[in-house]
């Protein structure tokens, strides 16, 4: 049964892999699978095959720039997965053996599992490091299921142990991808704030008493202009990240500079009071940019302010669906601009 579940979480992987083009991902879910079926056959040939050829394999497509599926590595990495395949399945037996010393000697004085797990170990690493640096959501799937591959090599010989440690590796790989799934349909790439369509979802389930409130960066247009749009990120995700902190209530990404934010069973009062903390924080907020000069080269960091304008309005007798109650702060907001920014506004 636990192989079958395994099996199953594998294919899983491979599917959602190739739909969502996450190629590092599809290429670990074809040595799961490959791992999975030697582990169920339980032979000495298919286990020693296993623990020669699917380290290299882990550590070759942990270390590949994630990529395009047509490309020439891939290429080269499938006719390495081929090669180990007709290894495996033709070379005579004293070939894998071999193979089993040197991973022996990777790790001197035990068996090849812990050598094969320490090649793992490195390739887990490298995925790791690579999330940490750039944050993909993918490395750190990789470098969880590389672990959960690592633990399966060492303990290949353990029938029971060895297949739970490749369910589990199929999990993470399939919860990792639906996971990263969600986060691009509902989650703003450059200011990590949920993003317009789930604030649609959550305007759906709005009932009850409640405010929205509008905020918008003052002269923000003015400032790309002056300093570049890079720079016009590092505002954008510095406001995200000070809605996150002293907002209280659910922060989105509307569209260009502007933001929303949802008070749940909330008094405009209360929200209103919240919205004052956020724009006092966000004008004492220096942020740190890079402005781009006129031959279009990044100059010398410098230190800048930006502030904010915001409208709130809560659900009323007037105002009875949050479409409605959107409008009205998005007509305060503009009141606040109009009378001179840097304030809140009720609607």
């Amino acid at each position: 049964m636990l192989s079958w579940s395994a099996a199953v979480l594998a294919a899983t992987a491979l599917v959602l892999a190739i739909g969502f083009a996450r190629h590092r991902l599809l290429l670990l879910a074809i040595v799961l699978a490959a791992t999975i079926a030697a582990r169920a056959a339980g032979g000495d040939r298919a286990l020693q095959s296993v623990l020669a050829f699917a380290p290299i394999l882990l550590l070759v497509a942990a270390l590949m720039p994630e990529a395009r599926w047509r490309t020439k590595r891939n290429a080269g990495w499938l006719l390495l997965l081929a090669f180990a395949l007709l290894i495996g399945l033709h070379a005579p037996a004293h070939v894998a053996a071999g193979l089993d010393r040197v991973l022996i000697g990777l790790w001197p004085g035990s068996d090849p599992g812990r050598g094969a797990a320490a090649v793992v170990g490195v390739a887990s690493l490298a995925c790791l490091v690579r999330w940490v640096v750039r944050g993909a959501m993918a490395e750190l799937t990789a470098s969880l299921a590389l672990l959960g591959f690592a633990l399966a090599l060492a303990w290949l010989a353990q029938v029971e142990r060895s297949m739970q440690a490749l369910a589990a590796t199929g999990c993470t790989i399939t919860l990792g991808l639906l996971y990263g799934a969600y986060r691009m349909a509902f989650v703003d790439a450059l200011s990590g704030l949920r993003n317009r369509r789930a604030l649609d979802e959550a305007l759906e389930r709005l009932s009850g008493s409640y405010a929205i409130a509008m905020v918008d960066i003052d002269h923000f247009k003015s400032f790309n202009d002056s300093h570049g749009h890079a720079a016009g990120d590092v505002v954008l995700r510095e406001v995200a990240s000070r809605l996150r902190r002293h907002a209280g209530s659910a922060s989105y990404r509307y569209g260009g500079e502007e933001f929303c934010i949802v008070f749940e069973d909330a008094a405009v009062e209360r929200a209103e009071a919240s919205l004052e903390s956020v724009r006092a924080a966000i004008e004492a907020r220096a942020f740190r940019v890079r402005p781009i000069g006129r031959d279009g080269k990044p100059g010398k960091p410098k230190d800048v302010k930006v502030t904010v304008s915001l409208g709130v309005a809560d659900r009323s007798e007037k105002r009875r669906t949050p479409k409605e109650v959107i409008t009205a702060a998005d007509k305060a907001l503009y009141r606040a601009k109009a009378s001179g920014r840097n304030r809140v506004m009720r609607g």
